[in-house]
């Protein structure tokens, strides 16, 4: 489950990981969707909110959100029908990632770590 490794080309692009559980896939796809799909930096994508959903059985539970999704997003998932715990703002629940991206052409190497747990990151 972690660490993960992203490659590009054949090249690590992106080394992660996080403690979780059954949560740390999802926290680690958030944070590469963050990364590729929304343009954001190592940093900004581990500090960003998130969620996490399970079922049992087949049934859904409970749909766990940080506080700091905004609270229009709240409302909508809730008139869908969702079972919604809002957890607080950087709960441990959610993990907590640590991360290098690396940027061969530009030969920068970016660390990141998650404010929901202790750790640094470093690069250059």
């Amino acid at each position: 489950m972690a660490p993960l490794i992203v490659l590009v080309k054949g090249k690590p692009f992106l080394v992660l990981g996080s403690p979780g559980g059954a949560r740390i896939f999802p926290s680690l796809t958030q944070i590469i969707v963050n990364i590729i799909e929304f343009g954001m930096s190592l940093d900004e994508a581990i500090e960003a909110p998130r969620f996490f959903a399970s079922s049992s059985r087949g049934r859904g539970r409970s749909l766990a959100l940080e506080s700091r999704i905004p609270a229009e997003t709240i409302k909508s998932l809730s008139a869908l029908g969702h079972d919604v715990a809002i957890k607080e703002a950087y709960d441990k629940y959610f993990g907590g990632a640590q991360g290098i991206m690396i940027l061969h052409e530009k030969k920068i190497i970016h660390g990141g770590a998650d404010s929901r747990r202790d750790g640094s990151g470093a690069g250059f």
